[in-house]
């Protein structure tokens, strides 16, 4: 039985993360890091409100008493799904909430491992990041940024994957959270390019069997040099886990 901390859970890809752990029966714990509340319901969830009067700082600092905590309840990997688009922020926001809050995180969570049992950290990047930095998009900077200062955390304690999926297809049901408009462009996108072009997309119920297994210690020999997975390794992770 594993026992994940999940981050981004009320998001388009978190929130698909978020079922497919609350179905998987050898995930006996979840613990939501998240500003709100989220949408699913489970015996198994600890949602942990974040910033709150406990933890006032927010992501800009996981406290050690929260690490106490989550050390306590035997927490043993996580998926970090906490993002938001470059269109949607400034550029410092937007480095503060793709880079800063997960290497913060990560470095925090990195005390929760042993060298007989790893922590397992699985970074949820994208297809287009560019570790070297030289990508034209802000995006592919900084998430290529923070995919290889998570890798270079890596030791006998600590593990790192970096996840890149393509464009990220809705559940119907979160669909109709995002507004009609967002709702219908993501599922103009599934149908154009699931025909023709596959390999460039994934159904978040896919991505979230494929995040769960890799939570649980699957798959992580399909890492490249860079510590990635790209997208048509998860699909196919996901059509195996199922």
């Amino acid at each position: 039985m594993t026992k994940v901390i999940i981050t981004g859970a009320t998001g388009n890809a978190g929130s698909a993360i978020l079922t497919a752990a609350i179905a998987s029966p050898t995930v006996s714990q979840i613990a939501v890091l998240s500003r709100k509340p989220p949408f699913d319901s489970s015996t198994k969830i600890n949602h942990i409100l974040i910033p709150s009067a406990e933890y006032p700082n927010g992501f800009d600092e996981i406290s050690p008493e929260l690490i106490d905590q989550l050390r306590k309840d035997g927490y043993e990997s996580c998926i970090w799904a906490l993002g938001i688009s470059q269109t949607q922020v400034n550029k410092d926001d937007y480095i503060k909430i793709t880079h800063d809050y997960a290497l913060t995180a990560a470095k925090a969570f990195s005390t929760l491992g042993t060298r007989d049992k790893p922590f397992r950290f699985v970074f949820m990047s994208g297809e287009g990041a560019r570790q070297d930095e030289k990508g034209y998009q802000l995006f592919s900077k900084i998430k290529g940024k923070t995919e290889k200062e998570l890798y270079d955390l890596k030791n006998d304690k600590f593990d790192v994957v970096n996840i890149r999926p393509g464009g990220i297809i809705p559940t119907p049901e979160h669909r109709e959270r995002m507004g009609f408009w967002t709702g219908q462009g993501f599922r103009a996108m599934g149908a154009i390019f699931r025909p023709i072009m596959p390999s460039m997309i994934i159904d978040s119920s896919d991505l979230g069997i494929a995040c769960v297994g890799l939570a649980q210690g699957k798959g992580w020999d399909q890492r490249d040099a860079e510590g990635v997975i790209n997208n048509p390794k998860l699909r196919q992770m996901a059509q195996d886990w199922v």
